[in-house]
């Protein structure tokens, strides 16, 4: 069965708060990927790989919230966070209603851009990376 994508949902929860469904949210992207590493020996004819250190890296689109809760406004000033409490868990779902279909990380939000345009609504644009393992339920 599809699944569309206006039921997906992200949570978030930063070092000093609990987790948290971020309102407004547009959409939510993640690319994982995986080193390969080499390991053929001398004399083959043909070259042989081992999968190495997993990463990825995101982004989240949200509707400009001025009245935005705490958890929304935790999650775009985020990016404002350095050290160990700029760690975050993150957790990124298809489907709001299927509670066990989920990726889950810890991460950091690496960037924030705001921007308005006459006659559209304005977004935030937050983009993030993993740090450590990546879990999937999907």
């Amino acid at each position: 069965m599809a699944v569309k994508g206006d039921v997906g949902k992200l949570m978030f929860e930063n070092a000093g708060g609990t987790e948290a469904n971020i309102g407004e949210l547009r959409s939510w992207s993640l690319s994982v990927s995986k080193d390969s590493m080499e390991t053929t020996a001398m004399g083959a004819t043909s070259k042989t790989f081992i999968g190495g250190l997993i990463s990825g890296e995101g982004s989240a689109e949200l509707l400009y919230d001025a009245s935005g809760n705490s958890d929304y406004q935790a999650f775009i000033d985020d990016v404002f966070t350095t050290g160990d409490a700029g760690d975050a868990l993150f957790e990124l779902f298809p489907d709001s209603a299927t509670a066990s279909k989920k990726i889950g990380f810890a991460g950091l939000i690496t960037g924030a851009e705001y921007g308005a345009t006459l006659g559209e609504i304005q977004v935030v644009n937050i983009s993030f990376i993993t740090n450590g393992a990546i879990t999937s339920a999907i």
